[in-house]
């Protein structure tokens, strides 16, 4: 699977990310097992594509966002027309743009209401006894594809993010971090589009000129996994 760009991360705080959530409660002394409290899933064999759900669409790769983009939008803006040395008047542009489209898209409410997957990128933080497992940092992943570069923007985070990995990998973990090495995983965010403003267009902070979509989705579920080891970087 071709790694996409991550750019930057975000370090989430554990507690009191998203207002509206509830903490999770304690039932003789243990932790109940939050939707952002799950365990870390080895790929040994495994495609991320049977870590997702049947009735959930992936959209994983170029090529998944772009088909699925076609069905929704039609076609990409003509992001030339949209930009302007005038912030105010690009704005502005764009303003209108995403309202004619969040209008326009409602008409496809098979697919806006269609549970989907998609990937963001984190690393392990510090152990966490009561749950055995490892806290998560955790920032977005930017694919390009030819309707510009593609950025999930999930909504409703759980306030707890904690990957549980076996007995046998937190030992290596803990030998890992001993040595300075930061443990990268991925990611895999389950829900569906927010109805009413589900694809925001705008241009890239990073790569001056270059549009983006940001697909709003209200996360439902969160899965954690290890990529395996690549044979040759243990040479």
């Amino acid at each position: 699977m071709k790694k996409v760009q991550f750019p930057f991360l975000y370090i989430l705080v554990l507690f009191n990310v998203c207002a509206g959530i509830q903490f999770p409660v304690q039932v003789n002394g243990q932790p109940h097992i939050a939707k952002g409290i799950q365990p870390l899933i080895q790929l040994e064999g495994q495609s991320l594509h049977q870590l997702i759900p049947r009735d959930t669409r992936p959209l994983l790769l170029p090529e998944e966002q772009e088909a699925f983009l076609q069905e929704l939008e039609g076609h990409p803006p003509d992001w030339p027309t949209l930009q302007s040395p005038d912030h105010t008047e690009q704005s502005e542009r764009l303003f209108q743009l995403n309202r004619a489209r969040d209008e326009a898209r409602l008409i496809h409410k098979n697919i806006l209401q269609k549970p989907i997957a998609f990937l963001w990128s984190g690393f392990l933080r510090q152990y966490m006894p009561e749950y055995e497992g490892y806290s998560v940092a955790l920032g977005p992943e930017l694919t390009s594809t030819s309707w510009g570069i593609v950025r999930f923007k999930p909504v409703g985070l759980p306030d707890y993010l904690v990957a549980i990995p076996s007995l046998e990998l937190v030992t290596q973990i803990r030998r890992q971090q001993q040595n300075g090495e930061q443990i990268a995983i991925g990611i895999l965010f389950l829900g569906t589009l927010v109805a009413d403003e589900s694809l925001i267009y705008s241009f890239s902070h990073d790569q001056k000129g270059d549009g983006m979509i940001l697909p709003v989705v209200q996360i439902e579920d969160v899965r954690y996994f290890l990529f395996p080891p690549n044979p040759a970087s243990s040479h």
